[in-house]
């Protein structure tokens, strides 16, 4: 039942109070030191003895709610909580199989003591076969009036339905207020003594009642199983939650439980199980909308919608952060203390795996046109090929196509020193329009469609290219145009290698720098980037060339409750060598870079604060954090390739990684990625 995830919230069931209807408690029990009521009583006629024997079923049932946290024996669903024992048994039973029975008229007492006391959870380990007569009904409308909760086990007869008074759970006149409860084992299966759920499937719970340890002292313990046991555990997790969350009533406490139980099951509630196993591990999460309030009254959906992340030139700067704690209110109004850093999930990890190779079918038409031109048409779309094993997606290139056929067609013109070329793709089809400075910032806007003009003049070539591209994740619209992009590049070239200087903007609706935060959701980075990079190549020598680039960005950042106090710089760089290799292979490169990574900036957010008391007004406060990670990821990558004598070429690329995605503490990642591919 994930008890400790309540313990661990800090929830043990202090200062609340539960009532158990049975056959009385064991006051020096050793396990239950400091957990009684001085209020216990027994109602019986003139008996006036609340406190009984320590294997009393009373005291067991008791032990499983309050049992303390000392150091032997075992631990109270809610082990800080108080039991008020209401003792109701009589010992002259009808049925010869039983040692414990109960009167009607004694438990409308027990009932209304509870009341009377202001107890809001009554647990009730006992039943029988028939209605309990208008006196009792009488007693349990006053009760739950009152607002309090009746927790009743369902039975041991293993029968399809549960027994009395566990069926008052489905009568209208209760409805809400009382639960049934069955039992389940370690494997999570239905106990075969347990009454099923039957007709109260809307308002039945199992709880564990198989083998449960209770009733211990510092050298022995109980072990009991029945319908008797399950009852408690669903008793003691109301205690938690009534503690933890202090404007509950004890019906939304019951809701949660009933809301949050943990499929068992048919899908929904079923004649089995009920509304499933009990689940405090769910119970202690927020449950439907939840929101956060800002100072201005609005307030903020925290569902996040799934696949979104921040782009990896953030590394962990939203990970590691503390700024951005404050609280949350579920559909309940229960306050949970959040750290909205967690809605903004790293970057996935770049997949080193080979490319596929995916043959084509290109046709090319050219026209002649006045004056020299010319206009050219190109068009391109797979062949039919084998199904893959498995079809390979890759988080960080378009994994939204999934096995759509990647197709492009592009035309083009010449006019002596002039050319323009328009692009369109699809099924992941990268744009033509790379081999300059800045490649890397235009690739984030994952384009679709572009177009290019270029102006030569002798060695200098003057470029401008723009283009967009949609954006979407399984089971998701698609984010039309969620990205755009616009570069102008003067490119010099000549016969020994080349420069190129490249001044361009990235407007991305779904967050900076690749992130992928849906624009309908509270959580979306709409921003603006500016970049500049320059890059070059240079042949040293008949069989050596250097490559390199480098690139700055400035990003403006504006969201809904998250801004920037600085604008987010960036970089990116590569350096290169490649040559030929006269030993074991054909050609040989070596190369060090740094993929992109927020060098400074600052985002702010005006947010509440967690109060000390769960009833203290909210108070607002602004706060910072960095926008850059806590490390940089450096990446040497060793590649070379060599053509077989069956005309076949094999190729294989070494990656070590320092501080992979930008985290300091990162262990070195590596990567090792062969390919062999032939024509026919």
């Amino acid at each position: 039942m994930k008890a400790e995830v309540g313990w661990n919230a800090g929830a043990t069931g202090r200062g609340v109070t539960v009532a158990v209807v049975d056959s009385g408690i064991a006051l020096d029990q050793a396990d239950m030191v400091g957990r009684i009521s001085t209020a216990s009583t027994d109602v019986v006629g003139n008996r006036n003895a609340p406190y009984v024997a320590a294997n009393s079923h009373g005291t067991l049932v008791s032990g499983v709610i309050a049992s303390n946290f000392n150091g032997f024996g075992t631990i109270g669903v809610a082990y800080e909580s108080t039991i008020l024992s209401i003792r109701a048994d009589i010992s002259d039973c009808k049925d010869e199989k039983k040692d414990v029975c109960f009167a009607s008229s004694d438990l409308v007492r027990a009932l209304d003591y509870a009341v009377s006391h202001g107890v809001k959870i009554i647990n009730m380990s006992l039943g029988g076969d028939g209605r309990m007569g208008g006196a009792f009904e009488a007693a349990l409308k006053r009760a739950v009036d009152s607002g309090a909760v009746i927790v009743a086990s369902s039975g041991n007869e293993g029968e399809a339905n549960p027994g009395w008074p566990a069926r008052y759970a489905i009568d209208p006149a209760f409805l809400g207020a009382v639960v049934a409860v069955g039992s389940h084992n370690a494997a999570n299966q239905m106990s075969s003594f347990s009454n099923r759920a039957g007709v109260t499937q809307t308002a039945y719970l199992s709880a564990p009642g198989d083998q449960i340890y209770t009733g211990c002292d510092a050298t022995q313990c109980y072990i009991a199983s029945g319908t008797s046991f399950s009852a408690p555990h669903v008793a003691g997790a109301l205690a938690l939650l009534m503690q933890a969350f202090p404007n509950l009533t004890a019906r939304q406490a019951l809701a949660i439980l009933m809301d949050t139980a943990r499929e068992a099951g048919d899908p929904g509630p079923d004649i089995v199980y009920g509304r499933g196993l009990l689940d405090l591990g769910q119970a202690f999460r927020p449950v439907g909308a939840s929101s956060v309030m800002l100072a201005n009254g609005a307030a903020i959906t925290t569902r996040t919608e799934p696949g979104s992340f921040i782009g990896g030139a953030f590394g962990d700067a939203f990970g590691r952060q503390t700024a951005l704690n404050t609280v949350l209110f579920d559909s309940y109004q229960r306050m949970f203390a959040v750290n909205l850093g967690s809605a903004y999930p790293t970057a996935p990890r770049r997949s080193y795996q080979a490319e596929p190779f995916e043959p084509s079918r290109t046709a090319y038409q050219t026209f002649a046109l006045p004056n020299g031109g010319r206009l050219n048409l190109i068009a391109a779309q797979p062949q039919a090929t084998p199904e893959p094993i498995a079809p390979r997606h890759d988080l960080t290139r378009q994994p939204w196509m999934g096995d759509e056929p990647r197709q492009e067609a592009m035309i083009g013109f010449e006019m002596g020193r002039l050319g323009f070329s328009a692009w369109q793709g699809r099924g992941g089809a990268s744009s033509p329009f790379s081999g300059g400075a800045g490649d890397g910032f235009a690739a984030l806007a994952q384009a679709d469609h572009a177009v290019r003009g270029v102006v030569k003049l002798g060695a200098f070539a003057l470029s401008a290219d723009t283009g967009g591209g949609d954006r979407r994740m399984p089971l998701r619209r698609v984010e039309e145009d969620a990205s755009t992009y616009s570069r102008a590049s003067l490119a010099w070239r000549q016969q020994n290698g080349g420069l190129s200087l490249s001044l361009g903007s990235l407007d991305e609706r779904l967050g900076p720098l690749g992130a992928f935060m849906p624009s309908g959701s509270d959580f979306a980075l709409p921003s603006r980037t500016t970049f500049y990079a320059v890059g070059g190549d240079w042949r040293l020598n008949t069989w050596a060339s250097l490559v390199g680039e480098v690139g700055m960005a400035r990003s403006e950042i504006s969201g809904r409750f998250l801004n920037m106090d600085r604008a987010a710089i960036s970089s990116n760089w590569r350096v290169g060598l490649l040559g030929d290799c006269r030993l074991v292979c054909d050609r040989i490169s070596f190369t060090l870079s740094q993929p992109l990574r927020i060098e400074s900036g600052s985002f702010s957010a005006l947010l509440a604060d967690v109060p000390l008391d769960y009833f203290d007004p909210l108070t607002w406060s602004r706060r910072s954090f960095s926008a850059a990670p806590s490390g940089r990821q450096i990446d040497f990558t060793v590649g070379a390739q060599r053509a077989l004598s069956d005309g076949s070429m094999l190729t294989i690329t070494g990656v070590a990684s320092r501080e992979p995605e930008h985290v300091k503490s990162a262990p070195p990642a590596f990567a090792l990625i062969g390919g062999w591919r032939r024509s026919f």
